[in-house]
């Protein structure tokens, strides 16, 4: 009887051990997939929540993690996942607090941005849309940021909120260099087109592109090159509330695949409206229609009429031009993206629109996003389809997405379109969130939402103040299908000590406090 006590015993001592080294194992844990890089605690690595610079809030130093889905932040990423993208990983690339190479710091409110390889490393560029700056980050071949520095300060004279961006890829929109279009949206009205790759940047020279004209810019999207071969086709958002409403733009020439010098300037008109009973009815000659005349989830023909002589034109000319040919109006247009896959998928181009809020007595309170799919023949003729509206109580009360709240940003890859918000002029009551439809609306899932920390605040305390900037997929260049970089704009994260940060100091104008995120999201479906 002892004896099989004695046994019993260290059967039941061998079995604690065996627990304690099975539970110490880090398998669960490496590189911080499960653990998220010490986000849990598990592995330690940020120095259990930036303890070593109080989430980075003194300048630190970014330490080179060994992979790319790592946290390379001293703070934590600033999204949170839902549960139905439970199998998505976020990771903290860069924050403004950040220190990189000879001491670059990021600028707040990074919104547009495009992504190149660049030897065995990576270069991505992004527009610091409140500090009217743009930002050049290099990273190695594991995402760490090794050096940075501003393609564009605010010294520049035709300073402006550089808003969505798109980089022009020679290998994929055509010509024979790469041109980072960066949108100017407010103060002064080009596109910019700048050089990625210039050695020794020149924050201050004129980068504006006359001929596409001037609007409020939201983005200016280069179509590829094989959509309408030996063309250039640039459509734009002008994100606008005043006089001629917003409008899309169309920029089309037929002098190559890179002339951003020789052509003309279009905008969207619908050659049908709704009948009021679900079916179409063509447009009088000579009225203007806004989005009330659309019913969602049916395509209407529309043309691309000329703003002549546009290259040549004020903002306010353009805006009085437009409605003399009869535009259609559309509450304020935001960003632009196409499908990718084919050649043939970027004729499908999809824009939001943000809408002016509930009470503001307009066509469109909470937001939508449109597909516009443009004739293989010629970009100047289409159909256009709402697909996306939040406004399921107000306008025309057919909405399929009653949590919307102003529709910024958008991505859309093969499969998917993601549906940022800004819901900083008007809200729901919740912070910004992503959206993931498929490409005819359908099937809308919440991806994630921004987090709002109250320590990051000045007072610790704050609303819903932010939003997100640009997500873009960077999976054929990285070769991991699913890897994405989103960046973010919490607005609530302000410090005098990120003032000027561009290298100019614009004081007697504006100068930003704000902080900015990027982020790495790791299985994200395209």
């Amino acid at each position: 009887m002892k004896n099989m006590q004695k046994l019993i015993f260290k059967i039941f001592i061998f079995s604690i051990v065996v627990t304690f080294f099975n539970a110490c194992e880090v398998e669960d844990g490496i590189d911080g997939v499960d653990g998220r890089d010490g986000v849990d605690g598990v592995d330690g690595r940020d120095g259990v929540d930036g303890q070593d610079g109080v989430d980075g809030e003194d300048g630190e130093d970014l330490v080179n993690q060994a992979g790319i889905f790592e946290n390379k932040s001293s703070v934590d990423p600033l999204v949170a996942l839902s549960p139905q993208f439970n199998f998505v990983k976020a990771y903290s690339l860069l924050s403004t607090p950040d220190v990189v190479g000879d001491g670059f710091q990021l600028a707040g409110s990074a919104d547009g941005a495009g992504f190149l390889k660049d030897g065995d490393g990576y270069m991505y560029v992004v527009n610091c849309e409140d500090s009217y700056a743009v930002a050049r980050i290099r990273l190695d071949e594991n995402f760490n940021p090794v050096s940075g520095d501003y393609l564009l300060d605010s010294g520049v004279s035709d300073y402006a909120r550089q808003c969505s961006a798109t980089m022009w890829e020679a290998a994929i929109h055509g010509g024979s260099k790469d041109i980072f279009l960066s949108a100017s949206e407010s103060l002064h009205y080009d596109v910019k087109g700048i050089d990625p790759w210039v050695e020794t940047p020149t924050p201050n020279a004129d980068f504006g592109l006359d001929a596409l004209g001037e609007f409020s810019w939201e983005n200016a999207v280069p179509l590829p090159q094989n959509a309408y071969s030996g063309k250039t086709v640039i459509v734009g958002g002008d994100d606008d509330s005043s006089n001629s409403e917003g409008q899309v733009v169309l920029y089309y020439s037929e002098n190559g695949d890179d002339d951003l010098e020789n052509g003309k300037v279009y905008v969207l008109r619908t050659k049908e409206v709704s009948d009021g009973a679900g079916g179409l009815q063509p447009v009088n000659e000579d009225e203007i229609y806004s989005e009330a005349h659309f019913d969602r989830s049916v395509s209407y023909e529309v043309e691309f009429v000329e703003i002549e002589n546009a290259a040549d034109m004020t903002k306010d000319e353009v805006e009085a031009a437009s409605n003399d040919v009869l535009a259609t109006h559309f509450m304020r247009v935001e960003d632009v993206d196409y499908q990718k896959g084919s050649d043939a998928n970027g004729r499908n181009v999809f824009f939001a629109v943000t809408g002016r809020g509930p009470g503001a007595g307009t066509f469109n309170d909470w937001g939508t996003v449109y597909k516009l799919e443009l004739d293989e023949e010629s970009p100047l003729t289409g159909k256009l389809t709402q697909i996306v509206s939040g406004n399921t109580d107000t306008n025309n009360m057919d909405g399929n997405l009653a949590a919307l709240q102003s529709p910024d940003n958008i991505c859309v890859t093969e499969n998917f379109v993601y549906i940022q918000e800004d819901p900083n002029s008007f809200s729901r009551g919740h912070a910004a969130q992503i959206y993931q439809s498929d490409l005819s609306g359908n099937n809308i899932h919440k991806v994630l939402e921004l987090v709002v920390r109250q320590d990051l605040a000045p007072n610790n305390s704050t609303g819903l103040s932010g939003e997100f900037g640009a997500l873009i997929d960077v999976s054929d260049k990285v070769g991991i299908p699913g890897t994405f970089i989103l960046a973010l704009q919490p607005h609530y994260w302000q410090r005098e000590e990120y003032k000027a940060l561009d290298g100019h100091d614009f004081s007697e104008v504006y100068e930003d406090d704000q902080a900015s995120q990027l982020v790495i999201l790791q299985g994200l479906p395209r």
